[in-house]
Formats: structure tokens, sequence, C-alpha cells
């Protein structure tokens, strides 16, 4: 297997979605306005999946580097945003002090190390065994929503729903670092560029469309996919449903992407770790100045 170079493209979608994420807590701001609301489903229908897809994609599995990288941040940030709302807020609906249940947006933290400590075993066997796993672990992300006890405690119903996207990404790593599977993958693309772009985009616009119209009629919480069926009132037909909608956008969005370096834009596409974790105080303080915690 040969060193890949840059992928520019990865790095201008991952600045897409780190947009995405700040604008899409800022939405919270706004979520009386119905227009608003709309924006918020839209953007919460497939940009944490997409998320999620390329985080597989650049993971490995290197205890170092997932100690260092992953473990360390949570259990400081974690104590920070804990401590920050408790003292330096001072709400009175105080958080209380615990790693087991990850505080707001440190869950993909938390994810994060299960995912890539997963990696070796998902490695494992050709890709008619890798084809079975994501068909395993999608049977799996609808079937603990049945489950009262997986919900926001260890992040657990997120690490199930999201884990296959990771690992479609992880398989899609292993695509495009092998010449020989790139070149094959890119002869069937280019052989049949202009149906799958028009088949996307006719999909990517249908499946957005119908997840908006839909969603006007029931809450966007169950987007989260941070609890079980009971709590969010989701059903498996909608989960499922969700899952198709953002495989279709991960599909269209990758194609759209240019993979040229886009300055300002691709360096933030690098740097999004501090971007997610930091973000998140600025949001806080301007939803406690709005009554909104």
């Amino acid at each position: 297997m040969e060193k890949r170079p840059r992928d520019m493209r990865m790095d201008n979608i991952k600045a897409l979605l780190i947009i995405l994420v700040v604008l899409g807590h800022a939405l919270e701001l706004f979520l009386k306005s119905g227009s608003v609301k709309t924006i918020y489903k839209l953007i919460y229908s497939f940009h944490m999946p997409l998320f999620i897809f390329i985080s597989g994609y650049f993971a490995k599995f290197n205890i170092k580097k997932i100690l260092i990288g992953l473990a360390v941040p949570y259990v400081v940030f974690q104590s920070i945003y804990i401590f920050y709302v408790d003292y330096i807020l001072d709400i009175k609906k105080n958080v209380s002090f615990s790693y087991s249940q990850p505080y707001w947006i440190m869950w993909y933290m938390m994810a994060m190390i299960v995912w890539s400590l997963s990696v070796p075993i998902i490695s494992l066997g050709n890709r008619w065994v890798h084809a079975l796993m994501v068909a395993a672990a999608f049977t799996l992300s609808i079937a603990v929503g049945y489950v009262h006890a997986i919900g926001m405690k260890y992040t657990l119903s997120r690490i199930f729903v999201y884990f296959p996207f990771f690992m479609l990404g992880h398989y899609f790593a292993d695509i495009m670092k092998n010449k020989e599977k790139r070149d094959e993958l890119l002869s069937i693309y280019n052989k049949y560029k202009a149906p799958i772009c028009l088949g996307s985009a006719a999909a990517f616009g249908a499946a957005v469309g119908l997840m908006v119209e839909y969603t006007k009629k029931y809450s966007y919480v169950w987007l989260y996919e941070c609890a079980p069926y009971k709590v969010s009132h989701e059903t498996p037909i909608i989960r499922a449903a969700h899952a198709v909608v953002a495989l279709i956008c991960i599909v269209y969005i990758y194609i759209l992407t240019p993979n040229i370096k886009l300055n300002l834009f691709s360096k933030l596409g690098a740097k999004t770790k501090g971007v997610y974790l930091g973000h998140g105080f600025i949001i806080l303080a301007l939803k406690n100045m709005m009554g909104l915690i």
C-alpha cells in the first residue's frame, strides 16, 4: 500500500462540517422561528453521520494517539465544561460531575474512543466480511432503540447508531489508500459519472425534502439519536430512513466537494478538533444570557 498524499477533499468536507456544527448549535438560540427550525433539522439530518464517516476515514488503532488525542481531551474538557456550567455561568440546574455521561458535545469524544478501539476488529476479513459487518451494525443500530437502558449514559445510543458510518468511512479509506482498489472504483465512477452525479443529486434533493417535510410534524429531538424509542418517540422505520438520508448526503457531498486546496477553508478543515471543543463555551454563554438553559 502506498502512502496517501493529503486529501484536500476531506479537509474541505471537514471544514464544511465544523461550520455546520457551530451553525447548528448557534441556531438553537432561535428555534422558536419556523424557518430556523427547518434549517436546523436539515443540518441535523446528515452532518453528524458525515462527520463520523470522515472520522472513520482517518481513524487508526494507535493506543498512544487514542490516549493523548481522545481520552485525555475527554477527561480535561468534560471537567472544564461541567466546572464552566456550575461555577462560571452559575446555572441553577447544576450538572453532576461525572465521566460516565458525557456533557453535551463531549459525547463525540467518548464515542471516538470506543470506535477507534474497534478498528483492529472491523479491519478483519475481506470486503464480503466487511459488508456483513456493516449490515450487522446497521441492524444493531435499529435494534438497540428497543433497549431502554441504552441511552445517554456512556453515550451508548449514539455509539451504536452512528457506528456503521464510522465503519463505512474506515473501509472507504482502505479502498482509497490501495492503488488497485482505488483505480477500480475510479474506473466505475468515470464510466458512469453522469448518471451517478445526476442520480445522487436527485436522491439528495428528494431525501432532504422528505426529511424536512416529515419532521415538520415531529420533534427534532430524535435526530440526536441519543435515546431509546420510548423516550425519543422515534421508530425503527424513522431511524432507518434517517440512515438512508445520511448515506445519500454523504455520497452527494463527497462527489460535489472539490479535491483542491481552498486556502483558509482547507486549513480550517485540518483544525476541526479545536473548534469543536472550544465553540461550546461561547454557545453556552449565549444560551445562558438568553435564558435558554
